[in-house]
């Protein structure tokens, strides 16, 4: 397999949600795209990385991103943010930051290869 089979694959998985969204009942639920494709993107970061690299640093962005959820819920719930609007806008940041990461990783691996 090649590596960036996972690239192509987040981007299949993504339109597919976005289809299913537009001509299934799922649109009259209030859950959006980005949400239901965060765990995927991460993944197929994870298995990209490390079939391009031969190594995979996501645990180490996650354990970033989640002290910066930390510091991030320590200033903006003090800021009288509702604590489930900001879980829920963390949520979406993490689908954003997976999908910018797969977004670098497979133009590196494509200028490296």
């Amino acid at each position: 397999m090649q590596w960036w089979f996972g690239s192509i694959g987040a981007i299949v998985i993504i339109l597919i949600i976005f289809l299913l969204k537009k001509w299934t009942r799922l649109r009259e639920f209030k859950i959006k795209t980005l949400d239901i494709s965060v765990i995927p993107l991460w993944i197929i970061l994870h298995y990209t990385m490390g079939y391009r690299f031969g190594v995979s640093w996501v645990l180490w962005f996650i354990i970033v991103w989640c002290l910066v959820g930390a510091t991030l819920s320590l200033f903006l719930l003090q800021k009288k943010w509702h604590w489930r609007s900001f879980w829920y806008k963390f949520w979406e940041w993490s689908g954003l930051l997976g999908g910018l990461l797969l977004f670098i990783v497979t133009i590196v691996g494509f200028t490296t290869h």
